[in-house]
């Protein structure tokens, strides 16, 4: 059980590094002279979100016996649904960032 919650709050972290990632990934499309920090950002920030979401799935992995309690069903649900946002916030900045360019 423990692993499993150190999996959900490890991916509720990805989660949020990708919001924050997505805001920083902006700031970089003014560095140099090109969009390739921009885009080294945007990788990043998915990648980010892809580790999330293998955590996710590694904290499903449980034992047969296993009774799961509320808090980590309701933990790894906010988990997913922020992994979700962000994933759709991204590719709405980089849309919006390549339509305005």
């Amino acid at each position: 059980m423990r692993k499993q919650l150190i999996y959900t709050l490890s991916s509720l972290i990805c989660a949020l590094g990708v919001f924050y990632l997505s805001i920083l990934f902006q700031d970089m499309a003014y560095w140099g002279k090109g969009l390739t920090w921009y885009w080294v950002g945007v990788v990043f920030a998915y990648l980010i979100g892809l580790l999330g979401v293998i955590f996710i799935i590694l904290s499903l992995k449980k034992r047969k016996s296993y009774k799961e309690t509320l808090f980590p069903v309701l933990l790894r649900t906010l988990s997913g649904g922020t992994l979700v946002i962000g994933f759709l916030w991204t590719t709405f900045v980089i849309i919006a960032g390549m339509s305005g360019m």
